[in-house]
C-alpha cells in the first residue's frame, strides 16, 4: 500500500501557515495597540500637562496677590476641578481622586503634590510664606486601555509644572544717544502734553550749554554713562551712532535708579559726534564710518533766552521741522531735484540719495535720536542715578555748537514709547527688584517634559 506524499506535505504546509498567521496576527495586534494606546497616552499626557500648567500659574498669581500657601493649594484644586468638568477631560476626571484633599500638606492627595520654593532653580521645598514659586505635580493617573490589556500593560500619566514671578522686566535698547531729557510731570496732561510733560512736535532743549542752569545739579549737562562707556571718546562715538555701545537696559518702576549720568560738558566730543548726522566731520570721526542723514536741511539758528536755560521766544518759527523733513524726504524720492523747504528761513543743508556711484554716502533717519526720558527730581551735583521713565524719539533740529554756550542741543519731540523703541522682556533668572514682572512658567529642574 503506497503513501500519499502530496497529502502529507499539504498537511505540514497547512500547519506552517497557521503558525505564521498566528504570529502575524499578534504582530498586527501589537502594532494596533502601540498606535491606539500610544496615541491615547500622548493625548492625555498633553491634556494633563495643560491642567498642571494652568494650576501652577493660577496658584502663583494667587500668591502674588497675597494668598497663603494653604489658599494657593486650595486654588490649585479648584482650578483643576473646574477644568476637568469639561467633556474632553472626562477620562482624567475619573482618574483624579479629590475625595481626601488636605490643603495644609504639600502631599495634598496620593496623586497631587503642591510645593513652594524661594527660587525656581534650584527648587528647594520651603514652607515659609515668603516662598512664591509653586510646583504642582499630578502623578500615576491610570488610563483606560484599548488593546494594551492583551500585553498586560497598564497606562499611567504624570505631569509637573513650576510657576512664579519672572525677573523685573528690563527695557532694552540699541542705538541710544547718551543724553537725558527730564520729564516735566507738573505739566503732564496739560495743553496736549503727554504723561512726561512733553508735547508732540514741540522743540526741546535736550542738552544745555556751558552757561546754563542744569536740571540735574551743578556739573551735569544732561549726558549719560551708557553701558560700559566712560569718557569723552565714548561720548563722541555714541553721539555719532557707533554700535559699540551695544544693548543698554533699564529697569522701569518706582525708584529704579537705573539711569547713570555722566558729569562734565564734554563740549567738543558731543558736537563732533552729533554733527556727523548733519554732514560735518571734525576730529576722529569720518564720513565713511559715520554717515550723514540724507536730509540735512536746517532753519535759522535757534538761540537760547537771556538766562541761557530755555529756547528763545519764536524758536518754532525759525526751525526746520520734522514735518518738513518727512515731507521733503518723501518728495525727493519722486523728484531728485527737491531742495530744502523754502517756507522756512533756511540757513543751509541739502537732500541727497543714500547711494552715490555705488557707495553709501548717507542714511535716512540719522537725525531721529533715541533719548532717555527720566525723572530728574532730587538730582544733585556730580554723578546721579536717575529713575528711568521711557525712551523719547527726537528730531535733531540743527547742528550743535562746538564750544562754550552754543554747545546746546535742540530737538523736536516726536513720540515716546513709539517706533524707535524696543519692548522689555523678562529673563529666566529671577531678581528681587522693585520693577514690574510677569507670572511665568519655568522649566522644572530635572524634568524632561515640563
Amino acid at each position: 500500500m503506497g503513501i500519499n506524499l502530496n497529502n502529507t506535505l499539504r498537511s505540514k504546509q497547512n500547519g506552517n501557515v497557521l503558525i505564521v498567521f498566528t504570529i502575524a496576527l499578534f504582530a498586527l495586534i501589537g502594532m494596533a495597540s502601540l498606535a491606539l494606546d500610544g496615541g491615547h497616552l500622548l493625548l492625555n499626557k498633553g491634556k494633563l500637562q495643560n491642567l498642571v500648567d494652568s494650576a501652577a500659574l493660577h496658584a502663583a498669581t494667587e500668591l502674588d496677590e497675597g494668598a497663603t500657601h494653604e489658599q494657593a493649594r486650595a486654588a490649585v484644586v479648584a482650578l483643576i476641578q473646574l477644568n476637568i468638568a469639561h467633556n474632553d477631560h472626562h477620562e482624567l476626571a475619573s482618574a483624579i481622586d479629590f475625595s481626601n484633599v488636605n490643603n495644609g500638606l504639600d502631599q495634598m492627595t496620593a496623586q497631587l503634590n503642591v510645593e513652594f520654593s524661594q527660587l525656581p532653580d534650584p527648587f528647594i521645598q520651603d514652607n515659609n510664606e515668603s516662598a512664591k514659586y509653586v510646583k504642582v505635580s499630578l502623578s500615576q493617573l491610570d488610563l483606560d486601555n484599548v488593546l494594551a490589556d492583551v500585553f498586560s500593560f497598564n497606562k499611567q500619566v504624570s505631569a509637573t509644572a513650576l510657576s512664579g514671578p519672572s525677573s523685573d522686566i528690563s527695557n532694552c535698547y540699541q542705538d541710544l544717544v547718551p543724553m537725558v531729557v527730564c520729564a516735566d510731570t507738573a505739566n503732564a496732561g496739560i495743553d496736549g502734553a503727554n504723561e512726561y510733560g512733553l508735547k508732540e512736535y514741540s522743540l526741546n532743549l535736550m542738552k544745555i550749554g556751558s552757561n546754563s542752569n542744569s536740571p540735574l545739579g551743578p556739573g551735569n549737562f544732561q549726558l549719560l554713562r551708557l553701558g560700559s562707556n566712560t569718557g569723552a571718546a565714548d561720548i563722541r562715538a555714541a553721539m555719532a551712532g557707533d554700535t559699540g555701545i551695544g544693548t543698554v537696559c533699564f529697569t522701569p518702576g518706582i525708584s529704579n535708579q537705573s539711569v547713570p549720568t555722566e558729569p562734565g560738558n564734554t563740549v567738543g566730543p558731543v558736537a563732533q559726534g552729533l554733527n556727523t548726522r548733519m554732514g560735518e566731520w571734525h576730529g576722529p570721526v569720518n564720513s565713511t564710518d559715520h554717515l550723514r542723514d540724507t536730509n540735512i536741511c536746517e532753519g535759522a539758528t535757534i538761540e537760547l533766552d537771556a538766562n541761557g536755560d530755555a529756547l528763545e521766544a519764536g524758536a518754532a518759527a525759525k526751525s526746520y521741522t520734522f514735518n518738513d523733513y518727512d515731507s521733503d524726504g518723501a518728495q525727493y524720492i519722486s523728484d531728485a531735484n527737491t531742495s530744502c523747504d523754502a517756507i522756512n528761513p533756511i540757513s543751509g543743508g541739502n537732500i541727497i540719495a543714500e547711494l552715490s556711484a555705488g557707495s553709501q554716502v548717507a542714511s535716512s533717519d540719522r537725525r531721529i535720536l533715541q533719548v532717555v526720558i527720566a525723572d530728574c527730581n532730587g538730582a544733585t551735583n556730580g554723578a546721579n542715578d536717575l529713575d528711568f521713565l521711557d525712551i523719547g524719539c527726537f528730531f535733531m533740529t540743527q547742528k550743535v555748537g562746538s564750544s562754550g554756550p552754543p554747545s546746546y542741543v535742540v530737538g523736536e519731540f516726536i513720540n515716546s514709547g513709539g517706533n524707535c523703541t524696543d519692548s522689555g522682556t523678562p529673563s529666566i533668572t529671577p531678581v528681587d527688584n522693585d520693577g514690574p514682572y510677569k507670572i511665568v512658567l519655568f522649566h522644572v529642574p530635572g524634568s524632561s517634559d515640563s
